[in-house]
Formats: C-alpha cells, structure tokens, sequence
C-alpha cells in the first residue's frame, strides 16, 4: 500500500524522466514503509467493522494500543533512516531539517493519536502528515543537491 502512494510513482517519474537507481528505489522504500504506517492509520476507524468481517487489520490482529504504537514507530523510524542516510552523503543541513520535521509528527502521535487512535485519527493526519510531506521534500532537495542518483 506504501508502495503504491510513494514508491511507484517516483520510480516511474524516474523512469521515464531521469534515471532509476538502485539507491533511489531503496531511499523510495523508506518512505513507503513510513507512508504504510501513515495508511494503517485508517484502520482504527473501521475496527469494530473489521471486526464483525473477520477482517484482519493490524487494530484487531494487535489490538487498539499496540497497533497505534507499530504506526507511530513505522513513521517514525524510517523517516529517522532517511536522516542517518542523508548524515552518510554529507548532508547534515537536510539531515536536521528532516529531524526538525519529525518532532512536531511525535508531539501530534502524542496529543491525538495514542491517547485516542479511533477517535482522533483524522485529527492526528490533518496535523502531522504535513511534516511528513515536507520531510519527503527535504530529502529529495537533499538528494538532488548531493547528486545522489547512483
């Protein structure tokens, strides 16, 4: 599901405009696991559905409260990869800008999210998935101004 919100359309945009690499798709990778976590999310809204289905979304598998904790570190952790990586090509600026971003994305899983994932999940996107946006625009400026395509 990450994959297909992230990774292929900047493979394809790659692709058919530039040149596809293995350390673009690995850096794409990243943020798809991330952008998973951020797609579970909607889960919560429908567990008492998935419920009565038989449906097996990570909130009925895990439960409500460790399912929201997997989310918040799927986010978080891998947007916190990016940054170790973006430290490894030399590009510490971006690599701090991208951890600013991450703390207001942690205040938010805070305040809304694992305090109450059903009822504050649209509240918890509205607020952080923002920062998570301008985190994937940090490192592509970052990758771009490394020139970083091999």
């Amino acid at each position: 599901l990450g994959a297909s919100y992230i990774a292929l359309p900047w493979w394809a945009g790659h692709a058919l405009f530039g040149e596809l690499t293995p350390t673009l798709m690995v850096l794409t990778l990243f943020y798809s696991l991330a952008g998973l976590g951020i797609a579970i999310v909607n889960d919560f809204k429908s567990v008492e559905g998935d419920r009565q289905l038989g449906l097996q979304s990570l909130p009925v598998m895990f439960g409500i409260t460790t399912a929201a904790w997997i989310c918040v570190l799927m986010i978080d952790i891998f947007q916190a990869g990016m940054a170790v990586y973006l430290v490894s090509i030399k590009q510490n600026l971006y690599a701090t800008v991208l951890l600013l971003m991450i703390i207001p994305q942690i205040t938010f899983q805070d305040m809304y999210f694992l305090r109450n994932p059903v009822e504050n999940d649209v509240k918890y996107q509205a607020s952080a998935q923002p920062f998570l946006v301008l985190g994937m625009l940090v490192v592509g400026l970052a990758i771009g101004h490394a020139a970083i395509v091999g």
